[in-house]
């Protein structure tokens, strides 16, 4: 071995790594060849300096230099405090390019500060050992730069916030002066430039720039090529225009173009205050970025389109009186209008998805789902009717209607809806349905009710015209004619009744009434059918009169009705009880019996027309379902008011009319009804009468009261005779062939000759109208068909 002692110096020099050995006051007295290759410097620029004096310029970045420093300060401080290694979090420290006068490229170290101790164990040297890690720096810097734009992202919609966001995390992370982010076009060759990023005192670049003044580079970026300028002063394409670099305070630059279908259309611009050796990596992650903005920042452009398009969208719908909703392609409810969430009364956001068939009416919802599902399988228009609830809890019939909207290629790409309130017509609807029903019954019934009688009137018909019927079989078939007659007039007089009465047409003769006396005659009229039901009637009057004004032969009709109507409803054998009190300012008569009662769905519909009780197939009951509506109908004429109540089926029934009581007036008294008398004299008769028929009937029983008939079959007959001076009344038919009644009146009130007889008209046309025609033209007497014989003998009394 020799012994020879190695020189510390050409040991320390030889180190394979980057070391500095410092005293104790931060003296620099050894330092690798390696070191001194990784940072550019000579030996005999570092020997014998103070660290701090030889490393404190960076002219890249003076600011990031300093920080630099004082942790350099701080490690070594405490190395020399505790006499153990120090590592120092990765630094960032630029180095001058070799050659290159000005230029610096980016570097990053690892630094490691450990002591020498002497035989004291008291600090002697200290080793200062550096890495470069700047490679891994740069890919760790581009990964975490990366994360931080999507983290900064996350809570950022407005495209200017995007770009700007974008621009400050680049900047920061390759350390330059300024970061801006235009829009080209291409017609004026200019970039407007939007928000951009800046160090402090670097004036923002933010408006329109004029790129033809600062070089021919922008031809490299219409052909998609990036631009990298180390130093304007010395690049070719700039180096002429290093002027308005300078303004800028740009001396090194990078230029990426962003480039859509072919066409140049954004440009990302970095660029820093001196000049800078671009590292590829730092383009590759300029291009990243300048890629992450676009297509963030027009997403959030579209984003911001369709939120105003939304916003347009939702102003539109909110200001329709319909309610909108909309689906995605699958059916699922993304929208509904304000007016959906007013009219249902539930919170926003509660029915989206499927929830939205919950608030159909459970009857409703399976068929409303499979109508839904069909047209999502299919395309075609979505349209149903169906219950929808109502924010009362009531259940509102509702009209659903959809639409697909399609793209350019067919496609559905969404659903738009609107649901219409029908409720109100829904319901007209079912009454005009209900009514045609009702009125199909009651043809079917009208048409039983007159075979009925005619039955009958045909067989007695037949007896008579055989000519062998006795006088007894004789008699008992004119009874039956007579009766049926009577019964017929009285369906056909209800008809017309109910008509005048419903159309507000019918005239009231209004006097003072004592009730107790229009019970008593209503009763008279009615006992004949309780009578032959064998029902027992149980009256209660009171003492003191019950008196009011009206007409005393309607408010008859009235309480017959209701007399005729129980004991029609109650089985044989039953009993009917009519209470006649006063309640507060009004009289009140209420019918009641223990018969069929009325069914709850029926109760609230017993006064409409045409509305009846459940019958059996023989219809025992007769008549045609008009006697409540005459009774609500009479009654509100005098100011009164009806009312009806049930337990259900089987437990009877209860029916009062309140009328409006008259204090202190006194009942008027009535006239003696008027009764025929015996013929005083033989009148001479002409009966004009197209049915031959009804003339020969006519004529027959006129001549049996000993009067002188003649018959002619129509107007023109009637006046060719040549004995019309002679005669004392005429009984004219109104619809007769060829001239009329009233036509023919004229004509004989117009002769001097037949001008004072009397002209009677005999007619089925029993309107208002009617009688106002006949009496226009001359009639002294307008009797509807089947006129009562006994009315028109009395009529021809007073000739």
């Amino acid at each position: 071995m020799s012994d020879r002692t190695p020189d510390p110096a050409a040991v320390f020099g030889a180190l394979p790594a980057p070391y500095v050995l410092l005293t104790p006051d931060f003296t620099i007295v050894l330092a690798s060849d390696a070191f001194l290759r990784a940072n550019g410097w000579q030996r005999e620029q570092l020997i014998g300096r103070d660290v701090f004096a030889v490393f404190a310029a960076l002219p890249t970045d003076p600011q990031a230099n300093a920080r630099t420093m004082a942790n350099l300060h701080a490690s070594l401080a405490r190395v020399l405090d505790t006499r153990a290694p120090d590592e120092m979090a990765v630094q960032r420290y630029d180095i001058p390019l070799p050659g290159q006068p000005g230029l610096f490229q980016q570097k990053y170290w690892s630094a490691v500060n450990s002591p020498v101790l002497d035989d004291a164990g008291n600090v002697a040297y200290i080793v200062h050992y550096v890495k470069d890690v700047t490679a891994r720096m740069r890919g760790t810097a581009r990964r975490d730069a990366l994360r931080s734009l999507a983290d900064a992202w996350r809570d950022v919609r407005a495209p200017r916030e995007i770009v700007r966001t974008a621009l400050e995390i680049l900047g920061e992370v390759l350390g330059v002066s300024r970061v801006s982010f235009g829009r080209y076009n291409d017609a004026t060759d200019t970039l407007y430039v939007g928000p951009d990023w800046c160090t402090p005192g670097i004036p923002s670049l933010e408006g329109t720039v004029h790129l033809r003044e600062f070089g021919s580079f922008v031809d490299e970026m219409l052909r998609g090529e990036a631009v990298v300028v180390h130093d304007v002063a010395q690049d070719p394409r700039t180096a002429a225009h290093a002027g308005p670099f300078r303004r800028h305070h740009a001396q090194s630059f990078v230029d990426i173009p962003v480039i859509e279908q072919g066409r140049l259309k954004s440009i990302l611009v970095v660029s820093d205050t001196v000049p800078r050796q671009w590292a590829g990596e730092d383009v590759t992650l300029m291009r990243e970025f300048a890629e992450r903005i676009r297509t963030a920042s027009e997403r959030a452009r579209s984003m911001e389109a369709l939120a105003t398009s939304e916003a347009k969208f939702r102003s539109i719908t909110n200001a329709m009186p319909q309610m909108v909703w909309s689906t995605l392609p699958d059916g699922w409810h993304d929208y509904f209008n304000a007016q959906w969430y007013d009219y249902t009364g539930m919170p926003p956001g509660s029915t989206d998805g499927v929830r939205w068939n919950e608030m159909f009416h459970p009857d409703d919802r399976e068929r409303a789902w499979a109508a839904w599902q069909h047209s999502l399988d299919t395309g075609d228009v979505y349209e149903i009717q169906y219950r929808l609830r109502h924010r009362s809890g009531e259940y509102r019939w509702t009209l659903g209607r959809a639409l697909p909207v399609r793209d350019d290629t067919g496609r559905i790409i969404r659903w738009m809806g609107t649901c219409t309130d029908i409720h109100s017509q829904k319901l007209a609807e079912d009454a005009l349905r209900e009514a045609a029903a009702r009125k199909d019954e009651f043809l079917a019934m009208l048409a039983h009710e007159l075979r009925n009688p005619l039955a009958p009137i045909g067989t007695a018909a037949q007896l008579l015209q055989g000519g062998l019927a006795d006088e007894k079989t004789r008699i008992a078939a004119s009874n039956i004619i007579s009766r049926q007659v009577r019964h017929m007039a009285h369906l056909v007089d209800d008809l017309l009744d109910v008509s005048r009465v419903t159309r507000g047409l019918v005239q009231l003769n209004m006097a003072d009434l004592d009730l107790a006396e229009v019970v008593a005659s209503a009763v008279e009229q009615a006992l004949p059918l309780i009578d032959e039901r064998r029902h027992a009637l149980d009256l209660d009057l009171p003492d003191i009169p019950a008196r009011v004004h009206g007409d005393r032969t309607r408010l008859v009709q009235v309480i017959a009705n209701l007399l005729n109507n129980a004991a029609k409803y109650t089985p044989h054998g039953g009993r009917i009880a009519l209470h006649l009190d006063v309640v507060d300012s009004h009289a009140r008569v209420t019918v009641r019996d223990n018969g069929n009662g009325i069914a709850p769905t029926l109760l609230p519909h017993i006064f409409d027309l045409f509305i009846q009780g459940e019958r059996n197939p023989d219809r025992a009951q007769g008549g045609l379902g008009l006697g409540l509506t005459l009774v609500k109908s009479i009654t509100m004429l005098h100011d009164g008011f009806v009312t009806a109540h049930s337990d259900g089926p089987g437990r009877g029934s209860e029916f009062a009319i309140h009328l409006p009581l008259l204090e202190g007036v006194p009942a008027a008294a009535h006239a003696p009804a008027e009764t025929r008398r015996p013929a005083a004299r033989a009148l001479r008769l002409l009966v004009v009468e197209d049915n031959p028929d009804a003339a020969g009937v006519l004529a027959e029983l006129l001549r049996s009261e000993g009067h002188d008939v003649a018959v002619a079959e129509d107007a023109e007959a009637a006046l060719r005779r040549a004995d019309l001076a002679a005669t004392d009344a005429f009984i004219l038919d109104i619809g007769l062939p060829g001239m009329d009644g009233y036509t023919l009146a004229r004509h004989l009130r117009a002769d001097p000759a037949t001008a004072g007889a009397t002209l009677i008209a005999l007619t089925g046309y029993g309107q208002p109208s009617d009688r106002a025609q006949s009496h226009a033209a001359g009639f002294n007497r307008h009797l509807v068909k089947p006129a009562d014989p006994a009315e028109l003998l009395l009529a021809l009394q007073a000739v």
